[in-house]
């Protein structure tokens, strides 16, 4: 006959071990999610913007070439490499979720909150590289969060 409390007991020592080994892989993906820098270009290569792990840009190179340029060109180059970099985060964030916690809800939850945040940029084969307004994209799971705060702080 098994010991009832030694069941509980080897319940308690998987439930702390699974626990600890959950939090090791959401620690292993806030460390790569920190490490994600996208870098966009825009008006032929002129303008490159750079936009680390948050979507935000950390960066921004322009070439000579923009000696040649409008200001209001500039502006929208920039823009545009903006978004083609912000563009690129939801896929590369949901390659990080999957090697680290893998399909979870709250893995999900993340990357669906990420493609929210930078859906693809408007006219990607347009002259500026989809420098028009993105538009808020609410649905059955927005939460309301309208802050620039990272989630992974």
């Amino acid at each position: 006959m098994s010991d009832p409390l030694a069941n509980v007991q080897r319940l308690v020592d998987e439930w702390e071990r699974d626990a600890v080994e959950k939090a090791a892989r959401y620690e292993a993906m806030r460390q790569e999610v920190e490490r994600i820098s996208l870098t966009g270009s825009a008006a032929e290569g002129a303008v490159r913007v750079t936009v680390g792990s948050n979507g935000i840009p950390s960066g921004v190179e322009m070439t000579d070439r923009v000696s040649r340029m409008q200001p209001q060109e500039i502006a929208a180059a920039v823009l545009a490499a903006m978004r083609d970099a912000q563009s690129r985060y939801p896929a590369e964030l949901a390659r990080v979720v999957g090697e680290t916690v893998g399909d979870t809800e709250a893995g999900r939850h993340i990357v669906a909150t990420a493609e929210r945040n930078f859906p693809p940029p408007e006219d990607p084969g347009g002259e500026l590289g989809g420098a028009g307004p993105r538009p808020r994209r609410d649905g059955p799971d927005d939460d309301g969060d309208f802050s620039d705060r990272s989630f992974m702080r």
